[in-house]
């Protein structure tokens, strides 16, 4: 009999693998329904550069990522942010330092931008991520929409508009469908929105990686070895207070504990025997994943730099936003990475590949001028199409889920013990949420 069976082999469930071998107990096996590893990171290419078409990002904060690649010598490099960036809300378009929204939106909608936040951080303070449904409003927060606070709080039509951008780009859902409960713990888990947003020295898009994010989890999949087993959709669990047994399209197998480290909207395809709790269901039942189709385009050099840019543009009305300088310092290109989050990618998820690629090209001439409309390449990926993720980032709760229920989320329940980016109180959403919620279940069961 196995140890434990891990089911996923993104990085939380190479995270929960890789703390089980560091600790002696190397008796598991890793089954994953993909043909690759890495979740919802993936490996692409644009011309001969490596890029990721999935998560690619790493704050100064993240120290379980930085001690992953620092431990598979994996290097980063920044954002490139030196110019201005573009910034249009409302049909009005500024330009300037792209760390400065509040600048961006003039003086007047500055300053209800930062009054709005001050107001959010307010509720925001009294909230434990490792416990966000025991917030003392908890109840009236979760009956709460993004958009409803937004409607209530904030004043001027471009800090509106600026705030109902942050939710697409953030949780790749629309201010209309998301909890406030979850959003504040969301923003919180990251430490804060000024960080969120950013990609400055502190900021969530500060630091990407030479090769790509993906390639860690390669590395990390290379050590577990023949333990990992690829093209392994789980169909069954059985589960009892002696272990589990699980039904897997590679074989069978039966051990004392499982990890479950999947997609949490993807739950409904495993078969539970017996059935889990209703609690536990029902979160997942009601959770949903954000909708995105990341793209990227390559040029012969960054040109939008000699007229002062910094290849950031930030917009409320096209379909794509927001649209970064990613370019690695090592090479003479222009590598621009950008997203169609929420609505926009549902909305644009049926055109083919050449049907996306005019209407970013189009966006992109209309502020870098006609050298823009003849790239070397272009390649993007539909995250809501993807079969094992359902989309991406994450998972979002709608309003009145995660008070009654978000406590199910990585409760162990007998010999079941739950990771993903979702169950993380510290970065939820993100790689290092993942990383750290598959070390968090390992120790679990040690």
């Amino acid at each position: 009999m196995l140890d434990t069976v891990i089911i996923g082999a993104g990085f939380a469930g190479l995270s929960a693998a890789r703390t089980l071998m560091n600790e002696g107990r190397g008796n598991f096996v890793v089954l994953e329904a993909r043909d690759r590893v890495g979740g919802r990171t993936k490996a692409g290419k644009i011309g001969d550069i490596p890029v990721d078409l999935g998560g690619m990002w790493m704050a100064p904060t993240q120290t379980r990522l930085k001690s992953l690649a620092a431990h598979y010598n994996v290097q980063a490099y920044p954002t490139y942010l030196d110019g201005n960036a573009i910034f249009r809300i409302g049909t009005r378009e500024r330009q300037g330092p792209r760390e400065d929204p509040s600048r961006l939106l003039g003086i007047a909608g500055g300053l209800a931008y930062l009054f709005a936040k001050w107001k959010l951080e307010r509720p925001m303070a009294r909230l434990d991520t490792n416990q966000p449904w025991a917030h003392p409003r908890a109840k009236e927060l979760d009956a709460t929409t993004v958009e409803t606070w937004i409607a209530r709080n904030v004043y001027h039509p471009l800090a509106r508009a600026a705030f109902r951008t942050i939710c697409n780009s953030l949780l790749c859902a629309e201010p209309s469908q998301v909890s406030l409960l979850f959003f504040l713990h969301y923003v919180k888990s990251g430490g804060g929105l000024d960080v969120l947003i950013s990609a400055d020295a502190g900021g969530a898009q500060n630091l990407m990686f030479h090769g790509g994010v993906h390639q860690i989890s390669r590395f990390m999949a290379d050590e577990i070895g023949d333990r990992l087993h690829l093209n392994a959709p789980v169909t069954v669990i059985e589960w009892h207070d002696r272990g589990v047994t699980v039904h897997s399209e590679v074989g069978t197998f039966s051990a004392r504990s499982a990890i479950i480290a999947i997609s949490p909207t993807l739950m409904h395809r495993i078969t539970f025997l017996p059935t889990l709790p209703q609690p536990k269901v029902a979160v997942h039942e009601h959770l949903f994943m954000g909708s995105s189709i990341k793209f990227w385009v390559l040029y012969k050099t960054p040109f939008w730099r000699e007229m002062g840019l910094n290849g950031t543009i930030l917009r409320d009305d096209t379909a794509i936003t927001p649209v970064m300088d990613v370019s690695p310092p090592d090479q003479k290109n222009g590598l621009l990475v950008g997203f169609f989050d929420a609505n926009r990618a549902i909305n644009n998820a049926d055109l083919s590949v050449e049907g996306r690629r005019a209407i970013v090209l189009e966006m992109l001439v209309e502020h870098f001028g006609p050298d823009a409309s003849e790239p070397l390449d272009y390649v993007d990926h539909d995250w809501t199409d993807e079969v094992w993720s359902g989309g991406c980032y994450g998972a979002y709760a709608p309003p009145g889920v995660f008070t009654p229920y978000g406590q199910t989320l990585r409760a162990t329940i007998g010999p079941l013990h739950w990771a993903g980016t979702e169950t993380s109180p510290q970065w939820t959403g993100y790689i290092e949420g993942a990383i750290q919620s598959g070390e968090r279940a390992a120790r679990e069961i040690l």
